[in-house]
Formats: C-alpha cells, structure tokens, sequence
C-alpha cells in the first residue's frame, strides 16, 4: 500500500512538472513574440523604441503611418522574422519614445531613425517598408542613405501630390453638404505639407534598378454620406498617384490590395509579408 501511494504521488508531481513546462515554454514564446520584448535606445540626449526580431540580411526597417506606432506591423513582423531581422520602431514622440528636438520634418525623422539603428548596432543592408506617411519617409531615407539601401515596400504610401489633386476635385461649398465631405474640406485647406521633400524623389525612375513593391488599394473605405462621384474621384486620384510611385523604379511590382482598408498590414497581412520577402529575395541576389 506504502509503494502504491509513493507511485501516485510520484505520478502526480511528474504531471504537475509536465504542465508546468508547458507553460513555461508557451509562455517563452509568446514573449518573444511579443511588441514589449522592444529595447529604448538613447538617440542623442533622447530615447527611441526599438523592436528587432529574427536573424539575417538584409534588414527589414518598418516604418508607421501618420501618429501610428510599431505594434501596426504586428501582423506581418513575427512572420518576416522567420526569413531575416525584421525591426519597427516608434518614432519621436510617439508610442513609447520620447519627444524628440523640432524642427518635426521629414529630413528629422529619416536622420534620428539612422542614428536609432546605428546606436542598436543594427547594421545594413535594409529592406526599407513604410505605411501612408511612412512611405514617404522610406523614400526620403533612401535617398539619403542610398548606399545602405537595397529595396523598398510602399504600403498604400502618401504622395506629396494627393492634397493639391484632390482639392481640385472638391464641389462648390453647400450650406446643406454632408458631415464627412465638410471634414474632407477643412483637411484640405490646411494639409499636412512637406516642402523640404524634393520633388525629384516621386519622378519615374529616380529609384534606378532598386527592388521596388507598391501595395495599393484601389478602393478606400469612406463615409457612406459622401457623393458617390466625389468618393470615385477621390479613388481615382489615388491609384493614379500609386502608379507614379511604381514608376520611380525601372524594377517595381504593383499589386492591388481589393479586400483592404487603408491598413492592408492588418487587412490582409499576408499580401504584405509576400512583397517584403519578393524585395528581400531580388536584393539577395544583388548581394551576391
């Protein structure tokens, strides 16, 4: 009876130790997966969020949208990380990073994201993807660091245009015209606007041969109290403006989000994951 009982107890404890390993290692990787595993990097006098994963070359820098944050790429980060590093970040005064020195421009933002990188010794090549205003931001940086540059994702990228072309479009004003079309008037009479952005980065290929893919979707997600024909103008000047993004490269690939918002990161993930890993694979073979 005395042995029986030690065999249960033992029986007991080695289950208990078996589920408490599971744990653990559920635990293990979900923390390594996780946006919080980020590392704050001083900058200059400032700190910045930094979040790296996964080994290999070249590096994939994820840049946000306007006021978002690195967690936006977390849908398609884990998943590039299982074929080389792959790292977002917060920008200055966003997220978890501190504010940083103004002037607030787009040469600021590029300069302080090359000294993040350099001060976390994450080194280059990179794989440049930007989302919205990012995507202008990865432009500019590519061509202030073009030696450290060997492809580029444009993720339902700005353009410096899309403000003055879809002012042109805007109707008469009525005293009895919708909410969301009076909104879209007040935005467009006091745009974001980017003059120290040179022109010459949006003219055809003023990229060269660079590895080069544009996700666009042709069909915003607007307020239903819009005028169809101005949400169709609208739409119109967008995919207009993605194809001249597709022009800067003589080696580019447009691709059409049609099941996405404006966030095809977190719409339809996969069609981003696949176009960083076409764009790492041509630069691979450059490096070669």
């Amino acid at each position: 009876m005395q042995c029986k009982g030690n065999d249960q107890v033992k029986k007991t404890a080695y289950l208990l130790l078996w589920v408490l390993v599971l744990l653990l290692t559920a635990c293990s990787s979900w923390l390594s997966a996780s946006p919080s595993q980020g590392r704050l990097v001083n900058v200059g006098g400032y700190e910045m969020y930094l979040h790296c994963m996964g080994t290999g070359t070249p590096t994939v820098i994820m840049e946000a949208g306007l006021n978002d944050v690195a967690e936006t790429w977390s849908l398609v980060q884990p998943e590039v990380a299982g074929f080389t590093r792959a790292c977002s970040y917060d920008r200055a005064g966003l997220g978890k990073s501190d504010l940083g020195p103004e002037p607030r421009d787009s040469y600021q933002i590029v300069r302080e994201l090359h000294i993040l990188l350099t001060n976390a010794g994450i080194e280059g090549p990179y794989v440049l993807v930007g989302h919205s205003l990012g995507g202008m931001y990865m432009r500019l940086f590519a061509d202030y660091y073009q030696e450290e540059v060997v492809g580029l994702v444009l993720v339902d990228s700005a353009h410096i245009d899309d403000s003055e072309r879809c002012a042109a479009v805007l109707p008469p004003e009525s005293p009895n015209e919708s909410e969301s079309l009076r909104s879209i008037r007040e935005w467009l009479a006091n745009p974001p606007t980017f003059p120290e952005l040179p022109e010459q980065l949006f003219e055809p290929g003023s990229l060269g041969d660079m590895p080069l893919v544009v996700l666009s979707v042709p069909h915003q997600k607007r307020a239903k109290d819009l005028p169809a024909w101005f949400s169709d103008a609208l739409d119109e000047i967008w995919v207009d403006l993605q194809k001249e993004w597709a022009q800067i490269s003589t080696r580019s690939n447009h691709i059409f989000a049609y099941e996405s918002g404006h966030f095809i990161q977190q719409d339809q993930p996969d069609l981003v994951i696949d176009a960083i890993l076409q764009v790492i694979e041509k630069a691979r073979r450059d490096l070669k």
